[in-house]
């Protein structure tokens, strides 16, 4: 493995310097009257933001392969120059830098060409821009950017001997609806050395999704994590290719719930309950309750997978109420649509003979910022016969 990784590696030096040489020529034209390396640099990370956020995560990870080698007393391999040294060394910088270059520049520069330059670079490096952090953006909408605190137990969940590799799918599926540092270094180091095919796949594709960067090993150059005959040959002719598909319904996260103990150690510290319709505010208000630490169930963020609207039925309720017993409180977002909801009236119901504290927000005032969560006394929904409230209409939640 190490000789595959070594050959990697000078490859994508060989690509890195390209592709920056590249970059530098673009920004050459734009550059100021009087400039240096620090405005070289300053240029590339403007318009090339993200191929800097992946070589900056390129250097990070031959930086600590070679950390490695030097605990076990071994030769470093790669000494990977830092992202700006590296621009420095480009034959293009090096001609930029050089006196007799920046000498002439400065003697024809012509305001007027530059921000023409500029404009240009602009036109064609924006919607690029544009259009990757839109794809980002998608991505992160599908999970919260917190770190509650079961996650460490997910994960050493994941890395227990004893446990399966359907179960390991189980655990990724659930780890992929948290961003956050924990989260991505978990998924780094199994794109590193998750012997079984399938989860090692997963986590690389998460990780671009993300906008990450990430090497997705052949199969050949994974080393067989044991050094016990019998568990090698295991490993090697029977979990390395073992592959199984989830079952995205609601009975399927029923039986999860019921069976394993990767969706029994789940908290959360508030249950929205809300309409649909009102998903641009619900999405704000998370955001908003995730940057101050805050974990939070919202159907179509923690359970996604398996909550379809065409596919409601008596495991949808199930699910929803084990949600609400590992919710610390409710929050109710006041909306015209939620207010009609039977969902809602069915969750506040069940969530008051929980005795869990409910809270309450108006929608109008979430985009305002301007809202606090206040003791919902209003009991207008209790219903005693609310668990016979028909469930399985196809009316929105």
């Amino acid at each position: 493995m190490s000789g595959f990784t070594k050959h990697m590696y000078t490859k994508e030096l060989v690509s890195i310097k390209k592709d920056l040489s590249n970059y530098v020529n673009k920004i050459s034209l734009v550059l100021p009257k009087e400039y240096d390396l620090v405005n070289i640099v300053s240029l590339i990370k403007r318009y090339y933001p993200f191929e800097w956020q992946i070589l900056t995560e390129k250097y990070n990870y031959y930086c600590a392969k070679d950390r490695k080698l030097k605990v076990l007393q071994k030769k470093v391999r790669f000494s990977m120059m830092e992202p700006k040294l590296l621009v420095e060394s480009l034959n293009i910088t090096r001609k930029l830098l050089s006196k007799e270059y920046i000498d002439s520049y400065k003697n024809s520069f012509n305001h007027e060409v530059q921000i023409s330059a500029e404009e240009g670079l602009k036109k064609e490096r924006e919607p690029k821009i544009k259009k990757r952090q839109e794809k980002i953006t998608i991505a992160k909408i599908k999970a919260q950017e917190v770190e509650p605190l079961f996650l460490d137990e997910l994960m050493g969940l994941y890395d227990r001997k004893s446990t399966s590799q359907k179960d390991r799918i189980y655990i990724l599926k659930e780890l992929q609806k948290y961003y956050c540092s924990k989260v991505i270094v978990f998924f780094k180091k199994k794109v590193e050395t998750e012997y079984n095919r399938q989860l090692r796949e997963m986590a690389f594709y998460h990780l671009q999704e993300l906008g990450h960067f990430a090497v997705l090993r052949k199969q050949k150059y994974m080393r067989i994590p044991s050094k016990n005959k019998k568990r090698r040959k295991f490993l090697k002719d029977v979990y390395a290719n073992e592959r199984f598909n989830i079952n995205e319904i609601p009975e399927e996260l029923e039986y999860r719930i019921q069976n394993s103990k990767e969706q029994r150690i789940k908290t959360y510290d508030y249950f929205i309950s809300h309409s649909s319709v009102d998903f641009y505010e619900i999405q704000h208000l998370i955001g908003e309750l995730n940057r101050g630490k805050r974990n939070v169930y919202c159907d179509w963020i923690n359970d996604n997978d398996y909550l379809k609207r065409n596919l409601v039925g008596l495991a949808t309720r199930t699910i929803i109420e084990k949600r609400i017993e590992q919710s610390k409180a409710i929050i109710f977002v006041i909306s015209e649509h939620s207010m009609q909801s039977k969902w809602v009236k069915y969750e506040l119901n069940y969530a008051h003979e929980l005795n869990k504290p409910i809270f309450a927000i108006r929608k109008e005032d979430i985009l305002n910022e301007c809202y606090s969560i206040n003791k919902f006394n209003d009991l207008w929904f209790l219903d005693k016969n609310y668990k016979n409230i028909m469930l399985f209409e196809s009316n929105k939640k």
